[in-house]
């Protein structure tokens, strides 16, 4: 029910008082004989909240309410009318957001279409049936607004986390559910309204997809991770702190100067030890790199013109760095004359420059995804949309870590929207419904943003642009017509084939047209949840960045990778050797031979190629037919390890801390390698010192 229909409704109500009041006027000498009755009620024909009140007050409906006096009947119904009227459209808006528990709301809207029908049938035929308008009839109606209020509620409370997590035990989120259907079915039946949802065969879906939910739910919070869900294993506490800060800020009038951004000192950044031609990134101003605090990080000019409202937003952006997925904000700063935010470093850059310089490996760009999913979430937790969601704003940290960056465009969910600048290229990635807003416009919401998500898998799928060389009338044409990219891939290995098929539904789920059919994110997260699952597993030491061009995306390659593309290999170049080393020891297009792709990854090693480091080490583990050298396998383990290799970091920290491999224990150089692997997000050491409690970020 949009605002044109609710007005609509309202209109008719006024009408038909308005009609029935001169019908009255005409049987006023009739009715002569009562007046005195009448007068004694009190009864303000103009003021229906007024009657509303009173008859609340009074809570009965005397005889006058089934004479022939038809306005006594409409006139303490009207308030009722508006009231559950309203109530309804409220329902409505709030199921158009529902992003968790789908089933369980569409039970609930099942019963508010149905309730809706019945107030529209009760309004046309509000003067019949008078021996229904009694007392109790009029108890009942007020029972059914408060029912009706509780469905909004319950609607509200389910479909986001926030209010998920009210419900501590499935056995009390059942119950409230079927509290609420068992009530509404009693008074639906009280008002003899029709009810077509309450039979055995509705009440066997509603357990269904009761049941469906829960389980859905607790595998999501099992795994959503990315300090969503803390210790717990409850709603991170954060999320709510940042909901305050944004309720005030949502605020026009705010006067709270509280909101602020950390403050850094400028005596507290220094310059990196050893700098390279890349610690400045982009065009004037460019983005400064320095160290804070031992960590390497990215200083981006920002002018403080709007001090208090980019205080708050800031403030709000450094509660965010919870999430190991959005990136890092340390606070504001001034360095080299400038007016600067401090930003952790990414050391690869934007996803798009990463996937512009290497082919991203498959199961890679499913943990990345997955990763960026997790980031995405946890801003949607907070109502925070980002509405320019693409690889370009996506930075890449050590790890290949996703971090959603360029949060300063983003909005608040309910808060004020600005202009965007670059609009007209972020037009390939966004929602039919909003390319087609010009008339009447639409707002931007989780589900614009779960469309844009789906164009930033593809992106990341076929690393490149989408609709790249097309200009703007020829997308918004192409895209409001139902159509897509395409998605077509080139040669790949069976299993790598059933990777692409699972990521290619998830991509068409979230880009339907339809807002109300589009994916979920929990829905699209579970699903990246399987892939990852499937195919990522037992792959921390396959190769995760190709030479650019290497892999076959979409079938424009002409021939399939060939070992003599790595000829400069011969020509002493170190990184080629590693490479061809690599399609030995696996395989790829050739015949496996070990024996030689150890040589070339030891000589790899000693030209200080961390991957050949570890590779070399784990050859003396894998390779039955060489004999296991403890010394060598040490040696090269410890430089990849202190090359920052973390796969290499946690296995040494491994050996340390339990004395593996007959090693002197010792514990506290086992903890500094584990830490290290944990800080570049390797999963095994961040278990493992969580087994030990261990904070990574406070414990020394």
């Amino acid at each position: 029910m949009d605002q044109s229909t609710l007005e609509s409704d309202i209109s008719d109500i006024a009408e038909t008082t308005k009609v029935l009041e001169k019908i009255n006027k005409v049987k006023s000498t009739e009715l002569a004989s009562k007046a005195n009755q009448e007068n004694q009620e009190k009864v303000t024909q103009d003021n229906s909240t007024r009657i509303f009140v009173e008859s609340i007050k009074s809570n009965t409906l005397e005889t006058s309410a089934i004479s022939p006096d038809a306005t006594k009947i409409v006139k303490p119904f009207v308030p009722f009318i508006e009231s559950v009227t309203i109530v309804i459209s409220e329902i409505i808006v709030v199921y158009e957001n529902v992003r968790y528990n789908k089933k369980i709301c569409d039970s609930l809207m099942d019963r508010v279409n149905a309730a809706e029908a019945a107030i529209k049938t009760f309004k046309r035929r509000l003067t019949e049936n008078f021996q229904f308008h009694n007392q109790e009839y009029y108890k009942s109606f007020i029972r059914f607004i408060e029912i009706m209020k509780r469905i909004k509620k319950f609607m509200a409370d389910v479909s986001n986390l926030h209010g998920y997590q009210k419900f501590v035990h499935s056995d009390s989120f059942k119950g409230i559910f079927d509290s609420l259907a068992k009530d509404f079915d009693i008074v639906m039946t009280e008002l003899h309204f029709i009810l077509a949802v309450a039979n055995d065969e509705r009440r066997r879906i509603d357990q269904s997809g009761l049941k469906s939910d829960i389980a859905d739910m607790t595998k999501f919070l099992e795994r959503i991770g990315g300090d969503i869900i803390d210790q717990n294993q409850k709603i991170n506490i954060v999320l709510r702190e940042v909901s305050l800060m944004k309720e005030k800020l949502d605020h026009a009038d705010s006067s709270d100067k509280n909101i602020k951004a950390n403050k850094i000192e400028p005596t507290d950044l220094s310059d990196p030890l050893m700098s390279k031609a890349t610690d400045r990134r982009g065009k004037s101003p460019q983005i400064i790199k320095k160290m804070y605090k031992n960590f390497e990080v990215a200083c981006m000019p920002i002018d403080l013109q709007n001090g208090e409202k980019i205080q708050g937003h800031l403030a709000i952006l450094g509660k965010l760095r919870e999430s190991p997925n959005i990136i890092r904000f340390y606070g504001l700063s001034n360095t080299e004359n400038l007016d600067v935010m401090v930003f952790e470093w990414a050391d690869y850059g934007s996803l798009r420059e990463l996937y512009c310089k290497y082919d991203i490996a498959w199961h890679v760009k499913v943990q990345i995804a997955l990763d960026i999913c997790r980031g995405l979430t946890f801003l949607h937790s907070c109502d925070i949309l980002h509405h320019d969601i693409r690889c370009e704003h996506i930075m890449m940290a050590t790890g290949l870590i996703p971090k959603i960056a360029k949060l300063n465009y983003s909005r608040m969910a309910r808060g004020p929207t600005s202009d965007m600048r670059g609009v007209t290229d972020a037009m390939r990635w966004m929602a039919p419904e909003k390319l087609n807003d010009s008339i009447n416009h639409v707002p931007y919401t989780f589900k614009c943003e779960i469309f844009s998500f789906g164009m930033l898998l593809w992106e990341l799928v076929f690393e490149k642009i989408p609709y790249e060389k097309w200009d703007i009338l020829k997308i918004k044409k192409h895209v409001l017509a139902g159509k897509r990219e395409k998605i077509t891939f080139g040669k790949a290995e069976p299993d790598v084939k059933r990777l692409q098929k699972d990521l290619a539904k998830i991509i068409v789920s979230a880009w339907q047209g339809d807002p109300a059919i589009r994916a979920s994110l929990q829905n699209i997260f579970m699903n990246l949840v399987q892939l990852a699952d499937e195919y990522c597993t037992d792959k921390e030491t396959a190769v995760k960045l190709l030479p650019d061009k290497e892999l076959d995306l979409d079938g424009s390659l002409s021939r399939a990778v060939s070992i003599s593309d790595f000829a400069h290999a011969d020509l002493d170049n170190a990184l080629a050797k590693y490479w061809k080393g690599y399609y030995l020891w696996e395989g790829i297009q050739v015949e496996k031979d070990r024996k030689q792709a150890c040589k070339l990854f030891k000589e790899a090693a000693d030209d200080d190629i961390a991957d050949a480091q570890l590779r070399y080490a784990i050859s003396f583990a894998n390779n039955p037919p060489v004999k296991f050298d403890r010394e060598i396998f040490l040696k090269y383990m410890t430089k990849a390890a202190d090359n920052n290799n973390p796969i290499a970091q946690f296995h040494l920290g491994d050996v340390y801390l339990h004395g593996n491999l007959n090693k002197k224990k010792d514990e506290e150089l086992g903890k500094k390698y584990l830490r290290l692997a944990a800080l570049n997000n390797q999963s095994g050491a961040k278990d493992l010192l969580q087994k030990l409690g261990i904070n990574v970020y406070t414990d020394v």
